[in-house]
């Protein structure tokens, strides 16, 4: 099982199409995927709850302290960082 964490701000537009493509492609070895928010001020938030992630505000704004706030919260013993404006290849699970 994986801990899929995703630092974000503002990220409306892309976040819904990468949560869903994770779990398509990510089969049931996703435990979680966290969103781990620098506060965003759209819609980020809600849309990553509508697609079924949990979604976190970070104390500290700042991508490198939004994903070590969100690794602090997985609990899966793998973690795997994406950004939000990004998609990896379908392969990503049996990948890593």
């Amino acid at each position: 099982m994986i801990s899929i964490i995703i630092p974000t701000y503002n990220e409306s537009e892309l976040i819904g199409k990468l949560i869903n493509f994770l779990k398509e492609f990510g089969n049931k070895d996703i435990s979680e995927i966290i969103i781990s928010d620098g506060g965003s001020t759209d819609n980020t938030a809600e849309i990553a709850k509508n697609a079924g992630a949990q979604v976190i505000i970070s104390p500290q704004k700042g991508r490198a302290a939004q994903m070590n706030f969100g690794a602090s919260m997985a609990t899966s013993d793998i973690l795997y960082f994406i950004h939000a404006d990004t998609l990896p290849p379908p392969s990503f699970f049996t990948d890593i």
